[in-house]
C-alpha cells in the first residue's frame, strides 16, 4: 500500500506536487484530508498507482464537499454531487432501521452509488446502527 499526499484548491485535486511514500504498518487506510471546511491537502492509500490515487481523492473531496454542504447549507456552493448526497439523505433518514440495514447490502454501479451508500452509512452512523 502506498501512501499519496495531494494538493487541493478549491475541493479539486491537483495531479502537481503529488507525493508518495509507503505507507506506515498500522496506520488507518481511510482518505483524509487536512481540514474539511477547506482542504489543501488530501490523503490516500491505494496500490494501483497515481492515477487510482486521483480518483480516490477527488471521491474523497466530493463526499466531504457534500456532508459541509448538508450540514451547512450556504456556506459553500452547491455542486450536483451534493444533491445526490442530501437526497440520499433525505431518503435514508425517512426508511426505518431494518430498511436501513437492507439497503447498505446494495451493489455500487456509480460514484453517484457511491455517494448514496456514504450518506445511508452517515445516518445509519448517527442512529448508532453501524455494527462496531
Amino acid at each position: 500500500m502506498i501512501k499519496h499526499t495531494l494538493h487541493v484548491r478549491d475541493f479539486a485535486v491537483q495531479a502537481t506536487n503529488l507525493t508518495s511514500e509507503p505507507d506506515s504498518t498500522g496506520s488507518s487506510q481511510t482518505p483524509t484530508v487536512d481540514d474539511p471546511r477547506n482542504p489543501t491537502r488530501v490523503t490516500v492509500y491505494t496500490t494501483t498507482g497515481e492515477a487510482a490515487a486521483l480518483r480516490i481523492a477527488q471521491r474523497h473531496l466530493d463526499l466531504v464537499h457534500a456532508r459541509l454542504a448538508y450540514a451547512n447549507p450556504g456556506s459553500i456552493s452547491r455542486k450536483a454531487t451534493d444533491i445526490v448526497y442530501a437526497e440520499a439523505r433525505s431518503r435514508a433518514e425517512a426508511l426505518t432501521p431494518e430498511q436501513r440495514r437492507e439497503e447498505s447490502f446494495h451493489f455500487l454501479h456509480s460514484d453517484d452509488d457511491a455517494l448514496r451508500m456514504d450518506a445511508l452509512n452517515d445516518v445509519m452512523e448517527e442512529h448508532g446502527e453501524l455494527d462496531a
